[in-house]
């Protein structure tokens, strides 16, 4: 069985309030708001690191929930691309709680954590994710089947010449940790948020 390809771009933003427009505009679908926890583990050699791979557990609370959803990622090595492709898979799981204890009972060590404000819209085949994370700003994703409707959903936005950020979120994150170290190795917004 074939395993699912995960095609995107991200760009940064300074705010969401031109992109927002486009997408009303153009006839988008609101999806919602989530506050989500994304957890990362590995094994203990790092070796999911070493092969270019993920393992991350998000915990997600849709439109203010009061109890979490959470969702099991794995990610393959990245493909040549200026966009990020990789293969990934995606299982909804439940309780998070036992999910943690079950893949620390498999192993795997939890290495970073981070919080993540998304605000979804679907339109046409393409999802788009306004992303806010905590010290490192505001981040606009466009995932769709294709590279070519990728950049085809870049255009229509009017989202050409915006910064492209070719690093995925952990990457900023761990980077960000190593200057400014947080307890347990969470970035988190500041109560209040």
């Amino acid at each position: 069985m074939p395993i699912p390809a995960e095609i995107e771009i991200k760009l940064r933003m300074d705010d969401f309030i031109a992109v927002r427009a486009a997408l009303v505009s153009a006839g988008a679908q609101a999806l919602g708001t989530d506050r989500e926890l994304n957890m990362f583990f590995d094994r203990p050699d790092k070796s999911l690191y070493a092969d270019g791979a993920g393992l991350r557990l998000r915990w997600l609370w849709h439109n203010q929930a009061v109890e979490p959803q959470a969702l099991l990622t794995w990610k393959g090595r990245a493909l040549p691309s200026v966009m990020h492709h990789r293969p990934s898979l995606d299982i909804n799981v439940a309780p998070p709680e036992q999910m943690v204890a079950l893949l620390e009972i498999l192993g795997f060590r939890r290495t970073l954590a981070f919080e993540k404000l998304r605000e979804s819209w679907r339109l046409d085949t393409c999802r788009i994710e306004l992303d806010q994370l905590p010290d490192l700003g505001n981040f606009v994703e466009i995932e769709a089947p294709t590279e070519a409707a990728v950049l085809a959903m870049q255009r229509r936005l009017n989202l050409l010449g915006r910064p492209i950020e070719p690093q995925p979120y952990i990457a900023l994150v761990e980077r960000h940790l190593r200057a400014h170290p947080a307890d347990d190795n969470t970035l988190r917004f500041q109560q209040g948020r």
